[in-house]
């Protein structure tokens, strides 16, 4: 039998497990890292769990205009009844804006993990913008403190746009080759749906699967502040399960590839 095909088969049983309905509902939890003179949230953190969390394991979701990806990973949650995602709920938009008497600046969330990153994401358009650093750093830290430096495996879910980003980006004449240690496409997967890896045992699980995979390059990447990079920084493996915006389906199935993953080498 072709092994496509038993791998086909493999993801329709993992789809059917995941979509069976049950009443749990996920609980969420809300973390606010605030500024101590105006009571500024500046980055709303909730956790949502749907049971005991994995050890070691996160589930994160930082876009909040990536609705699909929240929706697939908390309806996951649901029917596993067991595990968490941190969810950075601001408003439906792509950037975290902030504003208050003393200072007015907005940045992209997944720009922030790390010192040059967060230089270069953070756009101050008035006011005291060292104050703004010290309120995104301050709170950047809390956030990993709480939920990521303890992790040995990070799963971040996020969507693209049609014109937007793909696994084409990354072909080796393309504009994101130099980010690229090795990649994986699979001409009958949509290039909008990717995995985007740091360990090489992610990327050949996934793309002997046949999925699109991206296994970036830990030591040439740029530092642009991104949760990959901060991961591979410090030796955490990190999958992001990148999907168009309303491919349900092929998202729920990309995740039902990382719990087989979680299965395989993180709980035994």
């Amino acid at each position: 039998m072709p092994k496509h095909f038993l791998s086909l088969m493999h993801y329709c049983l993992a789809l059917i497990f995941l979509f069976i309905t049950n009443q749990t509902g996920a609980q969420s939890s809300d973390y606010q890292a605030e500024d101590g003179q105006n009571q500024q949230i500046v980055l709303p953190v909730r956790q949502i769990c749907a049971g005991k969390p994995w050890p070691q394991i996160v589930w994160i979701h930082v876009h909040d205009d990536e609705q699909t990806a929240r929706q697939v990973a908390i309806q996951t949650l649901d029917n596993l009844e067991q595990g968490c995602l941190v969810d950075l709920p601001h408003g439906g938009q792509r950037e975290i804006s902030i504003k208050n008497i003393n200072v007015s600046y907005h940045f992209d969330p997944n720009r922030i993990f790390t010192i040059s990153g967060r230089k270069k994401a953070l756009k101050c358009q008035q006011g005291d913008c060292n104050l703004a650093m010290d309120q995104l750093t301050q709170a950047v830290q809390q956030l990993l403190n709480r939920y990521l430096h303890q992790a040995k495996l990070i799963v971040a879910i996020h969507n693209n746009h049609a014109n937007g980003l793909s696994v084409l980006h990354y072909r080796p004449t393309a504009t994101k080759a130099n980010d690229v240690r090795q990649i994986a496409i699979n001409p009958d997967q949509n290039p909008h749906d990717f995995f985007f890896v740091t360990t090489q045992q992610a990327f050949d699980f996934l793309s002997q699967r046949g999925f699109n995979v991206v296994w970036q390059d830990n030591e040439k990447v740029q530092d642009d502040g991104s949760l990959s990079v901060w991961s591979a920084q410090h030796k955490i493996d990190y999958i992001n399960i990148e999907a168009g915006v309303g491919h349900t389906s092929v998202q729920t199935t990309m995740l039902a590839a990382v719990l087989n993953y979680m299965h395989t080498y993180y709980l035994h």
